[in-house]
């Protein structure tokens, strides 16, 4: 990963020098922001901020959830379930009801299986808006609520693991699409 960045750095050095040794000033070259290992992410659009690991070396995005019920409703079943994002302060936890798109089965080591829904959610990291399916894992042990798959944490860019929270979680509320025109 390292190894990439300063060859992108170097390449731009090297275009600048060429294009001041010809008398031309050089545009500047935007440069990507490297994301730490764990970041603000936004749930929902409802401002409920959870810590967000970006974890390669999962398949898929897990979410720590407490509370996991199974419901019918209008449209099939339902996941009801309550996230905490660990902080001592007011709204703290959120309660949730979203479609099932799948369950997940895991095996247990007694020989037994536990059942884990999955969902369909949307977050935000920095100004970044991501629509995935999420597994809801019944965890506390988790160092951060939301855990990045490999392919979601990937949509991203560059990751440094030395570095936390580099870049608030700064989306702005999806809005209503425009009224069809009246005939």
């Amino acid at each position: 990963m390292k190894q990439a960045i300063r060859l992108a750095l170097l390449a731009a050095m090297a275009c600048a020098g060429a294009a001041q040794a010809q008398g031309k000033t050089a545009a500047p070259v935007p440069l990507t922001h490297v994301y730490g290992a764990v970041e603000w992410a936004q749930l929902g659009g409802k401002g409920f901020e959870v810590d967000a690991q970006m974890n390669s070396a999962i398949p898929y995005t897990q979410l720590q959830a407490v509370d996991i019920k199974y419901a019918h409703g209008e449209g099939g079943m339902f996941a009801q379930f309550t996230v905490d994002n660990g902080l001592v302060m007011p709204g703290k936890e959120m309660k949730l009801d979203l479609p099932i798109v799948q369950d997940q089965h895991v095996r247990e080591r007694n020989g037994g299986t536990e059942h884990r829904p999955v969902v369909t959610m949307s977050f935000c990291i920095g100004d970044r808006t991501v629509t995935t399916n999420v597994t809801l894992v019944p965890r506390t042990a988790f160092t951060a609520p939301l855990q990045l798959g490999k392919e979601d944490a990937a949509q991203f860019g560059p990751i440094d693991p030395t570095k936390k929270h580099t870049i608030d979680a700064n989306c702005a509320a999806p809005t209503a699409p425009a009224p069809a025109p009246a005939s």
